[in-house]
């Protein structure tokens, strides 16, 4: 077993032990924010993907991701620390390489998150002034709702867990009870698999619609980032992993054939076009009522919040765990004495955060078209090119590292994750334009921002490890029941 931690037990060392499968799950659904997903991602792969066949296509993403988490899983056997997915490729490639896709990580999940904010703090905005309130703009929100995750992100990781487990739970019930009435009443045409049948989910623009189903999947691989603090991680973080994805595939399944059916197969693309953010809204309104619409609205800006509070527990560790190998400043290593949670990583993050937002407001740039858009595409491209290359470190690490593992695991699974998901790194560039609506400008420039921050982490100076640093060596050791 590979331990990147280091085997001191002193301010640089999260709490070990402290949460089980549930925790976990918990932490990487709410990054998902599948009640976000569903209002805001969903009607999308609608109304530029393959019509009905929405369905059909997330099918075709949960057996990718599938396969994705069979070689993470065992690689998450042998390693074990906060950096997550960095750590496998420099298990794999070196420390240059690791440093690259840590760095990549970090950007890509500053993008997403900032992305979210804009989202959230906007869709609050417009909510609170159709409910009576004040018009305030949408920079208020997104400062306060800032300053809110920082403070929970700053304490003991079990309150953010325990905040997530309850806006979690809401955000899935009330697309359940969704779900359940139009299957009820039967739909607007009756219910049929139509929408999984192949000739419907390859028909269209495919491209685009798998592009807006895998990025409501991002923050599914979170498992590996809390392997640190998670109780018999040679355990939890495998059951954790199967069990996020299964969740998750099998909730984007049934919703999405649920909102064909609620429309009709024949006409669920254009009611999409028509009115994609009031695309679910609607169903909820038809087939319930209006007070289910509110609650749902109200739930939608919570579950919102809540992937931006696992993100930033996520983002927290990759920078703790740069910086006590020396990647970034070591400041950003340093632990909370009591809640042993990266209190400094947390803060540097918040801080980040608000620059960012006083930054978009001080030039007036558009929350939407500009904060949330752009950041939300180069982050999507982010983390599936870092998905790649995990996969490829999966089959290089066993390749020449001894092993029982079965070949399925530590080859067939990650070259076919890797062959599917560079399919999808293709069709996310070709449709660059149609993720940032802004084609032909300086926008589309922005997949470079990519390839800027990997050269930048594999062609700097490796600090060096003297005077007891924790340095950028991975401490081996070989744990009496490996072998068994």
């Amino acid at each position: 077993m590979v331990d990147a931690a280091p085997q001191n037990t002193n301010s640089r060392s999260l709490r070990a032990g402290s949460l089980g499968v549930a925790g976990i799950v918990f932490f990487v659904v709410a990054s998902i924010g599948p009640m976000s997903a569903v209002v805001g991602g969903v009607p999308l792969a609608f109304a530029v993907g393959p019509n009905a066949g929405v369905p059909g296509l997330f099918v075709v993403t949960g057996v990718l991701l599938f396969l994705f988490a069979v070689g993470f899983i065992a690689m998450s056997q042998r390693i074990v620390s906060a950096g997550g997915f960095y750590e496998y490729v420099g298990a794999a490639f070196g420390l240059r390489a690791k440093r690259a896709a840590g760095y990549l990580a970090l950007l890509s999940y500053y993008a997403v998150v900032i992305a979210l904010w804009a989202l959230v703090s906007v869709t609050l905005a417009g909510f609170v002034v159709e409910f009576g309130g004040p018009e305030v703009s949408w920079v208020y929100y997104m400062l306060g709702g800032l300053l809110l995750v920082g403070f929970l992100g700053y304490r003991d990781v079990n309150v953010s867990a325990r905040v997530l487990g309850v806006l979690t739970v809401a955000e899935v019930l009330i697309i359940l009870i969704l779900n359940a009435a139009v299957i009820f009443q039967g739909g607007a045409d009756g219910l049929s698999a139509v929408p999984f049948e192949p000739s419907r989910a390859f028909d269209g623009n495919v491209g685009a619609g798998l592009l807006f189903c895998v990025a409501v999947f991002l923050g599914f691989e979170g498992t590996a980032i809390y392997s640190e603090e998670a109780k018999d991680p040679k355990r939890t973080i495998p059951i954790a992993t199967y069990v996020c994805v299964g969740i998750i595939s099998g909730f984007y399944i049934l919703t999405t054939w649920v909102l064909a059916m609620a429309f009709g197969v024949d006409q669920v693309q254009g009611a999409a076009q028509l009115d994609p953010a009031g695309f679910v809204f609607t169903v909820g309104a038809d087939y319930i009522g209006t007070s289910f619409v509110d609650v749902m609205k109200v739930l939608f800006v919570t579950s919102t919040f809540a992937a931006c509070l696992g993100l930033h527990n996520a983002i927290s560790r990759y920078q703790f765990s740069l910086a006590r190998e020396r990647m970034l400043p070591e400041g950003l290593s340093e632990t909370h004495p009591v809640w042993k949670s990266p209190t400094r990583s947390s803060v540097v993050q918040t801080a980040i955060g608000l620059a960012i937002t006083v930054l978009a407001w001080a030039t007036d740039q558009d929350p939407i078209h500009i904060v949330f858009a752009l950041p939300l595409a180069v982050g999507t491209l982010g983390v599936i090119v870092i998905w790649v290359f995990t996969s490829a470190a999966i089959v290089k690490f066993f390749l020449t590292e001894t092993h029982d593992q079965h070949v399925f695991k530590t080859l067939v699974a990650p070259l076919l994750s890797a062959a599917g998901l560079t399919w999808i790194i293709v069709l996310l560039i070709k449709n660059w334009d149609l993720q940032t609506g802004m084609p032909g400008t300086w926008a589309s420039y922005l997949p470079l921002t990519i390839a800027g921050v990997l050269a930048v982490g594999f062609l700097l100076p490796l600090p060096s490890s003297k005077n007891g640093a924790p340095g950028l060596k991975v401490a081996i050791k070989r744990t009496q029941d490996e072998s068994a």
